[in-house]
């Protein structure tokens, strides 16, 4: 049984891709959520990739380079120089909680930095600062206005929240 692979692609082709793959018979997967784009003019739902340039595919190891036929596919994502795999399960647990993903959560931290960032629970609950740093995946620099320090801080990115 194959394992579910993680594509890396170029940034806005995921949909391209997910079209391309279709055409080659590769099974593969792109969740998408739902959000609302505002334009000067109008006001419209759209599909949009949950995760931003990456898509996962189930294929053959002997049919692994098949992939990059595709224009936009850059690479695999790798995980202790391997191909970084998902079981059934694994991409199922994604499948069934598409439709609960709330689309702002989905940002990459990294393009948070600079901004102010509000703290939701904790003994820190409604504390808002900077987003200074990022070290690691759950450790965050923060300087906080209300008391004038920065300081790094442990926190699950669910607790964070754009002020």
């Amino acid at each position: 049984m194959t394992n579910w692979k993680v594509l890396y692609v170029k940034s806005k082709y995921e949909l391209k891709v997910e079209q391309h793959l279709n055409l080659l018979g590769i099974e593969h997967y792109l969740p998408k959520v739902q959000v609302i784009k505002k334009w000067s003019d109008r006001i419209k739902k759209m599909l949009v990739p949950a995760f931003p340039s990456y898509l996962f595919v189930r294929i053959e190891e002997k049919d692994r380079n098949k992939v990059f036929a595709v224009k936009g596919v850059l690479r695999y994502v790798r995980h202790e120089n391997r191909d970084a795999a998902l079981k059934d399960e694994d991409l199922n647990l994604i499948r069934n909680s598409q439709s609960n993903l709330v689309p702002e959560s989905l940002q990459s931290l990294k393009k948070l930095k600079g901004q102010m960032i509000r703290i939701k629970t904790g003994l820190l609950a409604g504390k808002t600062g900077l987003l200074v740093n990022l070290l690691g995946k759950k450790c965050v620099q923060l300087r906080l206005e209300t008391i004038a320090m920065e300081f790094l801080i442990e926190l699950p990115v669910e607790q964070l929240q754009l002020d």
